[in-house]
């Protein structure tokens, strides 16, 4: 696997005077330099003030090789657009209360697993999302062995019919949304690895990206129903705070391609409260037999 080549540096972060351990993982130079060129120029939204995210990479089980390279990507997202200043780490004494509360959100970047296991630490992730702040998931942050914390997120992804390389197409579902803005039609090609959920419904998130089944091979193993809704990204509210979850970012390849970047983005900024967008679930779907894939209300 590619993700061989990173290399990960161990860095003291002194955050208000406590010392803390984080993963400072960086992939090769000239795969930062792609993210760079392909990350957007500005920010969908003006912050309302300085706004700090923990981006946590641990993965406890299954460790995806593209985990430095999404790191960097939404560092360097920040960097690039003043939205944002990410402290990377795989320490889960992060989610002590005194050090959570510096941050404004927390992304969750590809953890497999149970990469909290303090049931405290637990508590307080739920807590700093329900009084008000952001959670955002890349990826595999959606298979945590944690029901509250899958309940919180919105699903627990079970398998992957399509594997990594697969090209499948993706339906937009609001190309108006401030999340979707990014892509320039309301649907397009992507390669990557594509999950299946399960305790997924669209009661309680708004879909945003789904896979539209018209346009995709529906013959793999493990799909059971090929005219069935497949979410790929969405956001919802959990109490006062607000949640970002994007399946896309199995290949290292894809934190350098432009839109998926500024969807990313748009997702932090939401899960910051800078950016304002509809998160009310829409509940009603229509596959679509002709591709068309539209939303009706």
């Amino acid at each position: 696997m590619t993700g061989m080549r990173s290399s990960f540096v161990l860095a003291i972060v002194v955050l208000q005077g406590a010392a803390v351990m984080a993963a400072a993982a960086e992939a090769p130079p000239e795969d930062l330099e792609k993210i760079r060129l392909a990350a957007p120029a500005t920010a969908p939204a003006r912050p309302a003030r300085p706004r700090r995210i923990l981006v946590f990479s641990k993965a406890d089980g299954f460790v995806h090789g593209s985990i430095p390279w999404g790191a960097a990507a939404i560092r360097i997202l920040g960097e690039k657009t003043g939205a944002y200043t990410a402290t990377l780490s795989d320490d889960p004494a992060m989610f002590d209360q005194d050090q959570l509360r510096l941050f404004d959100a927390v992304v969750m970047n590809n953890n497999c697993g149970n990469p909290i296991a303090d049931p405290q630490r637990r508590a307080n992730l739920l807590e700093f999302v329900r009084r008000g702040k952001g959670l955002v998931g890349i990826h595999c942050a959606a298979h945590l062995d944690w029901p509250e914390y899958t309940e919180m997120l919105g699903a627990y992804s079970i398998s992957h019919p399509w594997n990594a390389g697969s090209t499948v197409v993706i339906r937009v579902e609001e190309p108006d949304h401030p999340l979707a803005g990014c892509y320039a039609a309301d649907w397009f090609p992507h390669t990557d690895e594509i999950f299946v959920f399960k305790d997924f419904s669209r009661k309680r998130v708004r879909v945003l990206l789904r896979l539209d089944t018209a346009q995709t091979d529906m013959n793999k193993p493990g799909v059971t129903d090929r005219h069935g809704d497949y979410p790929l990204s969405w956001v919802r509210r959990y109490g006062q705070g607000r949640v970002f979850y994007s399946a896309l970012g199995h290949q290292e390849d894809v934190y350098w391609r432009p839109a998926i970047l500024a969807h990313y983005l748009a997702g932090i900024q939401f899960a910051t409260g800078d950016l304002e967008a509809e998160a009310a679930p829409r509940t009603i779907h229509d596959p679509g037999g002709n591709g068309s894939g539209q939303e009706k209300r």
